[in-house]
């Protein structure tokens, strides 16, 4: 009968325990409530006690960081052109007493804090011009301007109303209306052209001067090598008159005789037709091998 009693008791002890605590972990933050009121908030892990039952309720809030996407949203530039965005938000819980007493769900949460960029963000593209979100030139873009500013007003006005730190805001993609598509396209083909006329025209000055090199250089060879060539013909020439004057000199008759031989050669080959009398100093050798004249 002992040993039922005491098992009995054990077990009674052990179920009120059960229903009068709860463990909490890192990842949360839990807020008791009683009857529907907070009583009491915990923010570290580990156990606590509360009162069994129906009396006392536990809501855990996940404190890890939340990220979410919001609805796409049409807004107006400050240079009225219209573009469509999506932002996407890192959040978590840092008051949570607060959060439940504002917000109560993390689904609640993302609804108004989805509201709440939106509102930011159209109040501070009225400040920017397209050409500040979406630009060739790294200079003129400044979207992480505006993600900075919304950020900061978004994530001052959560921890004020909802118990909530925003950590980063960013824009997820930016889409164009079918009204400013066409404008947006021609003007980045027109960059593109402009930017391509400026290297052909460099390309075609860096040829200009390559070609005008190598005009110049094929001027100073072509040139060298016709002062070559007159002084090698030059020096031909010498060597030859001195030659033929040495041959001269030697046998007159045979110099004579080889020379009317080669035009012979350049006379007789040709096409053309001569009328000359046979009597013709020229022609000496064909009426008499001794070259006589008559």
């Amino acid at each position: 009968m002992k040993i039922i009693a005491f098992i009995g008791s054990a077990a009674l002890v052990l179920l009120v325990v059960s229903i009068s605590s709860f463990t909490v972990s890192e990842r949360e933050y839990a807020v008791v409530t009683r009857f529907g009121k907070p009583v009491n908030t915990v923010t570290a892990a580990g156990f606590n006690w509360k009162y069994p039952g129906f009396i006392d309720r536990v809501n855990r809030f996940d404190r890890r960081l939340n990220t979410f996407t919001t609805q796409p949203i049409q807004l107006l530039l400050g240079d009225k052109n219209p573009i469509v965005m999506t932002c996407y938000i890192c959040w978590c819980v840092r008051d949570p007493l607060l959060f439940f007493q504002s917000l109560l769900t993390a689904d609640i949460a993302t609804q108004k804090l989805g509201d709440m960029v939106n509102s930011q963000l159209g109040n501070a593209l009225g400040d920017y011009n397209l050409s500040n979100i979406i630009n060739t030139s790294t200079s003129e873009v400044k979207v992480a301007n505006l993600e900075g500013r919304i950020l900061k007003n978004t994530n001052s006005l959560a921890q004020e109303k909802y118990g909530i730190e925003v950590a980063q805001v960013g824009i997820r993609r930016i889409a164009y209306p079918r009204i400013v598509a066409d404008a947006v396209y021609n003007r980045m083909r027109s960059e593109r052209e402009k930017e391509a006329m400026k290297f052909r025209a460099e390309g075609k000055e860096e040829s200009t001067k390559i070609k005008a090199k190598a005009d110049r250089e094929v001027t100073e060879i072509l040139a060298e090598a016709y002062k070559e060539a007159q002084i090698l013909k030059g020096e031909g020439d010498q060597k030859a008159l001195k030659i033929y004057s040495g041959a001269y000199g030697k046998d007159l008759a045979f110099f004579e005789f080889t020379k009317s031989m080669e035009v012979y050669k350049d006379i007789l080959g040709q096409k053309s037709t001569l009328v000359l009398s046979t009597d013709a100093n020229i022609f000496r050798y064909l009426n008499n091998p001794e070259g006589e004249t008559r």
